[in-house]
């Protein structure tokens, strides 16, 4: 029963095979069980693309096996349609786009099953990559509060000088008319006299001037701060809100992309699997054809 299934897979003439050999055969069988396992990997291979693409089990499954069925009718077509002329030259010619697309095939196949032999390192390389992204996206949304913060910075620097400076003023008045009523400075006369006098209204006004100034930039520099917070919680909320762009950055192109950044010893190891399709759809296709 499993021997006539395979014989069919092969696309081979069962009534004719009836009255061949049991080598003949078990020949077919052989070529119709490789296309069958083929089938089968290719669905595999396809489920396994496919749920990295939509990380759904039921979607993976349904859309593999419409592939697998593809892949079975295509290579079974490919077996079917050899015939053998006596001439090498003519069957190589007949052959020659039977053969690429074999290989496409195996290609196709063998991808996936690449991407789950080095799952682990390709793991380890998206990791790296997805770190190297989030520093960068730090950079780029910085780049866009950065300057804002800096102004206002520079703005409560610039406000809290103002006020720095006119306490040093109005400190300097204030030592000269003490240094007036001393006698140590000035007239160098000891007492309150009109000198001293003139000087404490300077100095008084001069106060009354940087109080006024210390409420206003005071003001102005709480005003600032509050903007630098709001700009720093915006900065952490786009960054928030775009990571996980990044955390999701492991789909299939970016998993085949990382298979190339493996080192090269690794890869060639692994693709011993890609070989076996390759093999296989060749011995299929240059060998004999069905009856």
């Amino acid at each position: 029963m499993l021997k006539q299934f395979f014989i069919i897979c092969s696309g081979s003439d069962t009534d004719i095979l009836e009255q061949c050999s049991k080598g003949e055969q078990n020949k077919y069988a052989g070529i119709g069980a490789t296309v069958f396992f083929t089938a089968v990997m290719a669905f595999i291979a396809a489920s396994y693309a496919l749920y990295t693409v939509f990380d759904n089990v039921f979607i993976a499954i349904g859309f593999g096996f419409i592939w697998g069925l593809l892949i079975f009718n295509l290579d079974r077509y490919i077996v079917s349609t050899i015939k053998k002329t006596g001439n090498v030259i003519d069957e190589l010619i007949q052959a020659s786009p039977r053969i690429v697309l074999a290989v496409i095939i195996a290609i196709v196949i063998s991808k996936p099953l690449e991407l789950k032999i080095f799952e682990k390192e390709i793991n380890q390389v998206l990791l790296e990559q997805k770190n190297e992204l989030t520093l960068a996206n730090k950079n780029q949304i910085a780049e866009q509060f950065t300057p804002a913060i800096q102004g206002l910075n520079n703005d409560i620097a610039t406000l809290q000088q103002q006020i720095d400076t006119k306490e040093t003023e109005v400190n300097a008045l204030y030592d000269t008319y003490i240094a007036e009523a001393e006698g140590t400075a000035g007239t160098k006369l000891l007492g309150k006299g009109p000198v001293y006098k003139e000087k404490r209204e300077k100095h008084d006004a001069l106060l009354a001037e940087l109080q006024q100034l210390k409420a206003e930039n005071k003001s102005k520099i709480t005003a600032a701060e509050n903007q630098i917070a709001t700009l720093k919680g915006n900065y952490e909320s786009k960054i928030v809100t775009t990571q996980p762009v990044i955390n999701n950055f492991d789909g299939l192109m970016a998993r085949v992309n990382a298979l190339g950044k493996l080192p090269w010893l690794l890869v060639v190891v692994g693709r011993n699997s890609d070989h076996f399709f390759y093999v296989s759809f060749l011995k299929i296709i240059l060998g004999s054809p069905p009856v």
